[in-house]
């Protein structure tokens, strides 16, 4: 029996260390402007609260705008760059980490071209990083930098061989620093590392969406992604993690007036009308921010942001869904057949609930952030303050359990008529 036991707890343990993400844990990020921007970490908040609502996983953002891990900074920077090494002891010892995702590199050429010397500070910067982490006992997932992308930066980038470049003023091929920091990286994996490829996964779907819109950016300076870019960064973030997703889906057969879907029920069939109850959990929301085609070129209704329904047995033509008096969007039977992507129709009970679990997510991110950032102190000058750690700490407690109540599962009654009757 003893020994049963002991097994048990070793293969619970084992699955722990295999789950960063595992519940109870405490997850700091440490990074730049673009992990202090938050948007990925609230992303990947929506994604616990909606997908695996029985876990709590403490996430703390302490990404401070213009750090490096490698301790330098371009001559026409206003101030010196701060380095993540002047307050990684204090982080530490305050958050108490499990887990760190740190991700460095958009600053640590500091715009210049490749240079031997700058890229051995990243590395030891980063080699010290994960070796003062791990003697804390938390275990390091890293993270590539964002693309640079020199398009949105027309008539500011600079040749190589200028005298003097920033952030400014940038180098025209600074990317290609970005990629060799990024490379360098992913050789962490043969260690056994977690490394969250954003750099790739960002040029990539950069590469999907200027095919049809040449115009496309990702980015406003080139530098700072923007909620698009957020939404490809937590993707490739939870991919890494192995972190599960299921989405929403039900199905229903309007001829036989049957399903198999859990939480469907109430199932009337009448001549020209399909009504039915459907219990749901409510899905990954969808950030107002993204681009029109987001969903689209992303996948979003597959996997964690999936919401589909599928209805078989309906005659030929379009039919309008309704819930309760309020028209939602209609389809054709075929589509109702393959299934329609209900997460487009915002006005579902379902969707304008997730819209609320966003909105109190994002301020619980920035709230929390911002508190924890000035508790642990920095060296940067005009950064903002947050409120006292307890008071945000409380307001976060509220705020994510106002989510969690809107994302339970919610009934909506619902039904399907031919389009115009």
């Amino acid at each position: 029996m003893r020994l049963a036991l002991l097994a048990a707890l070793a293969a619970a343990g084992a699955a722990a260390a295999a789950d960063p993400l595992a519940d109870g844990r405490r997850v700091v990020f440490l990074g730049d402007s673009n992990t202090f921007a938050g948007r990925f970490i609230a992303y990947l908040d929506a994604h616990l609260v909606t997908q695996l609502p029985d876990r709590k996983v403490n996430l703390i953002n302490l990404g401070l705008p213009s750090e490096t891990v490698s301790g330098l900074s371009e001559p026409d920077h206003p101030y010196p760059r701060p380095n993540v090494h002047d307050r990684l002891a204090a982080a530490l010892a305050k958050a108490k980490p499990d887990v760190v995702v740190a991700c460095y590199g958009m600053n640590d050429g500091i715009y210049y071209p490749f240079d031997e010397a700058r890229f051995r500070k990243y590395q030891d910067g980063y080699r010290k990083l994960i070796a003062d982490c791990e003697r804390a006992g938390a275990r390091v997932v890293l993270m590539t930098p964002a693309p640079f992308d020199p398009a949105p930066l027309a008539g500011k980038v600079l040749p190589k061989g200028a005298e003097k470049y920033s952030w400014m003023r940038p180098y025209e091929g600074y990317d290609e620093v970005l990629g060799k920091y990024s490379d360098w990286l992913l050789t962490f994996r043969e260690k056994g590392c977690i490394v969250a490829d954003a750099h790739t996964k960002v040029l990539a779907h950069l590469t999907r969406m200027r095919k049809a819109e040449p115009g496309y950016r990702v980015s406003g300076d080139g530098i700072h992604p923007n909620a698009n870019g957020h939404l490809v960064i937590y993707k490739e973030l939870v991919r890494s993690l192995g972190l599960p997703g299921q989405g929403v889906a039900g199905d229903l057969d309007a001829a036989g007036g049957k399903s198999a879907t859990p939480g469907v029920t109430g199932i009337a069939v009448r001549p020209g009308r399909l009504e039915f109850t459907w219990k749901t959990r409510v899905p990954f929301p969808r950030d107002p921010a993204w681009h029109r085609r987001m969903a689209e070129v992303e996948h979003v209704a597959v996997g964690a942001g999936q919401f589909r329904l599928a209805v078989t047995g309906l005659p030929a033509g379009r039919h309008a869904l309704y819930e309760e008096d309020r028209l939602i969007g209609s389809a054709t039977a075929d589509e109702w057949k393959a299934g329609v992507d209900l997460g487009r129709w915002p006005e579902l009970t379902a969707n304008r609930r997730a819209g609320e679990v966003w909105k109190l997510l994002e301020e619980k991110t920035r709230v929390l952030g911002l508190a924890w950032l000035t508790d642990v102190g920095h060296k940067r000058p005009d950064t903002p303050k947050g409120i006292a750690l307890a008071d945000a700490q409380k307001k976060a407690a509220e705020l994510d359990a106002k989510a969690r109540e809107l994302a339970a599962p919610t009934e909506m009654r619902l039904r399907i008529v031919p389009e115009g009757k």
